[in-house]
């Protein structure tokens, strides 16, 4: 049936109710903007550490880091931080509109450094140059169950601590660092957008495009923060990928693609560029730029602890599959450089404080300092690398999240120790509905077997 032949039957069908009541009140109450929301977007706290944040403080500052000028948006900001202390929340709804306005139409800064670096946004580009070596190896299920319980005992350990430096969590907790410091949950946003993208897999198979991966977000997520969240509105309103990843989306390069692309390592091990190419496919959706490159960065090195036990010669390895003349290879060799002469990781830890002091604590590149520091002095230890990337701050889980999946692999399940897998008694919880308890070897399981659907794919 025709859209109009519907609707005109619809019309000719109706039939006024003599008793019917008026209804206003409760339209009104769908609230598309309500006042808890926007005020969360100026203040916040982060749910499993109690950090305080700004999401709009944090977009202008992204949108700087990008070579825009964000003069309006700061000027702006002075008033939304007034009428957030002077509880006006009609007149903080405006401003949030109007900064996000603003920041969509940024003018370029003509002499800022990032223009200087190659930014493509196309597979075909950014694969051009990336290694198409692939690896002999049998994924078994000790290495995948292994990674699926080294990232999510390293994001239980990294909630309590995300959103703070080292200085604020030493004095606190001490030597606690580098184990749970309060209760263990598994409860974590990160690995939602994972779950969703082994469904889409699953229903679609060797042929899962962005389209496939984003329409599982629509059906299962309920909620997102910073860069999901916008892309989340935008998929809502039919706007898809990868404009839903670029589009008023001012986090477009934060960590929300380097938090949760090791699943495309775990499904294609010894596959660097394969896993590559599934994590672009993911990362678009919400990223672009810079923040694709870091969810393709997880997943090679996901990919490549399936071949390599030496975690620094898989980071050195890694730098091949990161775009040459990017951004995020400048800086991703620049860490590995620290690593290489410095005398400890507090002495790396110290120059990305200072390097990467104008961007926010959820931005990609001083998260990717994090874990690669950490891989690097721990040097294979699983303890030792989650105690450096707990005490380096930063966004905790994400990184202990994906250094914990990259050992995981290489040290298989029984190579984690008890203590820190014995809390979660095989169980892995979540907010999704119909996912809300899962258990993690049966995870591993149906990890294993996509993997092996998607063993033929070429890149």
């Amino acid at each position: 049936m025709k859209a109009w032949e519907r609707s005109y039957l619809l019309r000719k069908e109706a039939k006024p109710a003599a008793d019917f009541e008026m209804q206003w009140d409760e339209a009104v109450v769908v609230d598309l903007f309500p006042d808890s929301l926007v005020k969360t977007f100026w203040k916040s706290v982060v749910p499993g550490s109690g950090a305080q944040e700004s999401l709009v403080l944090g977009a202008v500052q992204a949108v700087e880091n990008m070579g825009k000028d964000v003069s309006e948006a700061e000027r702006l900001l002075e008033e939304g931080f007034k009428a957030f202390e002077n509880g006006d929340s009609r007149k903080l709804k405006s401003l949030t509109a109007l900064i996000f306005h603003v920041l969509s139409s940024a003018k370029d800064v003509p002499d800022h450094p990032y223009h200087s670096f190659k930014r493509p946004v196309t597979w075909e580009e950014i694969s051009a140059e990336i290694p198409e070596d692939t690896f002999e190896v049998a994924a078994d299920l000790d290495s995948v169950h292994g990674g699926w319980l080294g990232q999510i005992a390293g994001a239980s350990m990294g909630t309590a601590l995300e959103g703070y430096l080292h200085q604020a969590l030493v004095e606190l907790y001490g030597d606690r660092l580098g184990f749970y410091v309060g209760e263990v949950s598994t409860y974590n946003d990160d690995i939602t957008y994972e779950i969703a993208l082994l469904e889409a897999v699953k229903e679609k198979g060797r042929g899962v495009d962005s389209k496939d991966i984003a329409l599982k977000w629509i059906e299962m997520i309920p909620f997102g923060w910073s860069a999901e969240l916008v892309a989340l509105e935008n998929l809502r309103r039919g706007i898809f990928p990868p404009d839903s990843g670029r589009f008023n989306n001012p986090f477009q390069e934060w960590i929300g693609a380097q938090m949760r692309t090791m699943v495309c390592g775990l499904l294609c091990p010894g596959k660097p560029k394969e896993a590559a190419r599934l994590a672009f496919l993911d990362s678009q959706i919400s990223h672009s730029g810079n923040g694709i490159y870091g969810g393709i960065h997880s997943a090679v090195i996901t990919s490549l602890a399936f071949v390599f036990e030496d975690v620094r010669e898989i980071l050195k390895r890694s730098v091949d599959y990161v775009l040459k003349g990017s951004e995020f290879r400048y800086y991703l060799e620049l860490v590995l450089s620290w690593c290489e002469s410095a005398r400890n990781w507090e002495n790396v830890m110290e120059k990305s404080y200072q390097e990467f002091k104008r961007y926010n604590w959820i931005h990609v590149y001083p998260n990717m300092a994090a874990v690669a520091t950490g891989l690097w002095f721990g040097n294979g230890d699983f303890d030792e690398t989650m105690k450096i990337i707990a005490s380096f701050g930063y966004d905790v889980d994400c990184n202990a999240g994906e250094a914990g999946t990259v050992l995981g692999v290489i040290l298989g399940a029984k190579g984690i120790p008890e203590r820190w897998i014995e809390p979660f008694k095989d169980e892995l919880r979540t907010y999704l509905p119909g996912f809300e308890t899962i258990s993690i070897s049966e995870l591993s399981r149906k990890t294993l077997e996509l993997s092996e659907l998607l063993g033929g794919v070429e890149c």
